[in-house]
């Protein structure tokens, strides 16, 4: 930028001699001053300095204390020529700002720069606080910045826009900061809620009425591929065997399932489906049974981000539907008890409970369960408490009331699983697993739990096995009724 070319003495930052010279040169400025003041009263000075402000080398002491003390002094383009022009790579577009090149300074001109240096070094911070628009002003004029020394003595401050300072970050923002926080927390919530209108939900196709289980291929059980469903052993489920009661120990299931999977669907939303039943086309089916011939289960799982304290449960998520139609040698393979909770199941019955101290009621339908497995553990590379909690957690069935409900059409059974509506445990938990679902191996099978030494051993509804689903592949389902 260039070199200071004024003498050491004049220069910011000089030091003085004595504490006695210090206290001598404030007495004659205040000396100084008082007689400026006169003499600009007496001869009106003050009319004349408003339209005539002269800011050339000051000849004689009294004229350069005016031309300091002036509350609107600023660097004007005329004492351009007085300096040598700076790089330009360190101002914005064409302007420059110049820098002293005086060679030939007098000994009188030396004490006055030193009088007035000393003075700016004790008034100078009071003046920056009255006067904030004249350090402002001067970025725009050149980014020259007036640091309150005569031109001729001393480098001007270069203001640069790169780095502004703390009094023009505040400035371009007029709301207070506790506003700014409120404002960037409403924006991230704001970016939770539309999350949904992004990229994921906007590339994917609207499908109206597609065919029922036309969207994951079947693949069987010994083709080890992913992105596919296929068919589950009822009895490879751990459920209550006949002696449970007495001794706490479940065995595998019967061999049998009351409904047989046909087909599996995976569709986006931007907000839970609920009864998915009639936007899709099911296949026409004989209604002779005393049973729904379709057993339709609709997992809506959520996609946004876990919170602790839930507001609505819903929002962008995708919803996994598992087709199971009714075995067509159920009657038969199923024992009477079992047929009669399906009945049960279907016409919504209600059941009393014992309790304490009196004996209560409750909807039959609370005794569904979810039976879930991860058959593939070794291959997701689990971390130490992951694999404990995997020990812990897998296979392990649970109700799925309350998050659930029922839908019953002319030759079909609804089963709506909310999991947005599951406990911030269960929520969290699935949320670190969903990114490994592509690669999942997942054994899913509801059956009806018996709470009577009659009702057991408990049967198998329907199961289905899920290889590695990737919803990253599906689009998303028109709700248009017909």
């Amino acid at each position: 930028m260039g070199g200071c070319v004024s003498t050491p003495k004049s220069c910011v930052g000089a030091k003085l001699k004595s504490s006695k010279q210090r206290r001598k040169s404030r007495r004659r400025r205040k000396i100084q001053r008082k007689r400026a003041v006169s003499s600009r009263l007496s001869d009106g000075s003050f009319d004349t300095l408003d339209h005539h402000r002269n800011f050339s080398i000051p000849s004689s002491r009294a004229t350069g204390e005016e031309a300091w003390f002036e509350s609107n002094v600023a660097f004007e383009t005329d004492c351009d020529d007085d300096f040598h022009s700076v790089q330009e790579d360190t101002l914005n577009g064409s302007n420059r700002v110049s820098i002293s090149s005086s060679t030939t300074t007098s000994s009188t001109q030396d004490s006055e720069s030193n009088e007035v240096m000393s003075q700016s070094k004790s008034d100078g911070d009071l003046n920056d606080a009255k006067r904030p628009d004249l350090v402002d002003s001067s970025a725009d004029e050149g980014l020259l910045e007036n640091c309150r020394i005569l031109p001729s003595n001393c480098l001007p401050c270069l203001n640069t826009t790169t780095v502004p300072s703390i009094d023009k970050r505040r400035s371009l923002s007029s709301s207070p900061p506790s506003s700014r926080k409120k404002t960037s927390l409403r924006l991230s919530y704001k970016w939770r809620e539309g999350h949904a209108s992004g990229a994921l939900f906007l590339s994917k196709m609207q499908l109206k009425r597609p065919i029922a289980g036309s969207q994951v291929p079947f693949c069987p059980v010994d083709k080890k591929m992913l992105d596919c469903w296929s068919t589950v052993d009822p009895n490879s489920f751990r459920v209550r065997g006949k002696t449970y009661f007495r001794e706490k120990k479940k065995e595998f299931a019967p061999s049998h399932a009351a409904y047989n999977p046909f087909g599996v669907d995976v569709f986006l939303s931007e907000h839970k489906i609920h009864h998915v039943a009639q936007y899709v086309k099911l296949p026409v089916t004989t209604t002779s049974s005393k049973l729904p011939s379709i057993l339709i289960v609709n997992v809506q799982i959520p996609l946004y981000p876990t919170a602790i304290f839930q507001g609505e449960s819903d929002g962008e998520g995708m919803n996994i539907i598992l087709y199971f139609k009714l075995s067509d040698n159920y009657s038969k393979e199923l024992p009477l008890h079992f047929q009669e909770s399906i009945r049960k199941l279907i016409d919504d019955e209600v059941e009393k409970v014992k309790g304490f101290p009196m004996d209560t009621t409750a909807p039959f339908r609370e005794r569904l369960k979810i039976l879930g497995r991860v058959a593939n553990v070794d291959d997701l590379h689990l971390s130490g408490p992951e694999k404990k909690l995997m020990q812990a957690y897998n296979e392990k069935p649970v109700l799925s009331r309350p998050q659930h409900e029922f839908y019953l059409g002319d030759n079909y059974l609804e089963i709506d699983i909310d999991m947005h509506r599951f406990g911030y445990i269960s929520r969290k938990g699935f949320e670190t697993f969903i990114d490994r679902l592509k690669i999942c191996v997942l054994d899913v099978g509801l059956t009806i739990q018996g709470n009577k030494p009659e009702e057991l051993p408990e049967q198998i509804l329907c199961c289905v096995r899920l290889n590695g689903i990737d919803f990253m592949n599906y689009h998303q389902l028109t709700q248009e009724l017909l």
